[in-house]
């Protein structure tokens, strides 16, 4: 899996982790994609991933989010990896509110990646 592809799957899934999926929230993965990777990462793509993620429930969204956590992680650097940590922050308190979905899968990304 490449970093772009991971990325966006771990911004997605934290984004619908509560069950909603809000414009702030699409914000946020809109500006970390056109900071990023501008526009290396196809419409198509994103496309392809929202409806495949759409389809899972909370286990199998867990799996996948551990599938894109150590893809990104061993195709990034520690910077990319902070920069990242700090839109999946950004992300999640987008609404103001955290809820406890997405504290489950933010703890995991930091714990994981800090034993990395």
């Amino acid at each position: 899996m490449d970093k772009i592809t991971a990325g966006y799957k771990m911004l997605m899934i934290l984004a619908n982790a509560d069950g909603e999926h809000l414009h702030l929230e699409s914000e946020v993965i809109r500006e970390y994609l056109g900071q990023e990777f501008e526009a290396a990462f196809s419409r198509l793509v994103i496309d392809v991933e929202t409806s495949r993620l759409s389809a899972l429930d909370q286990n199998q969204l867990l799996q996948e989010f551990d599938a894109a956590m150590h893809g990104f992680y061993k195709k990034s650097t520690r910077d990319e990896r902070a920069a990242f940590l700090q839109y999946a922050m950004n992300l999640i308190k987008a609404d103001e509110t955290i809820t406890r979905e997405e504290n489950t899968f933010i703890n995991h990304l930091f714990e994981s990646w800090e034993t990395e």
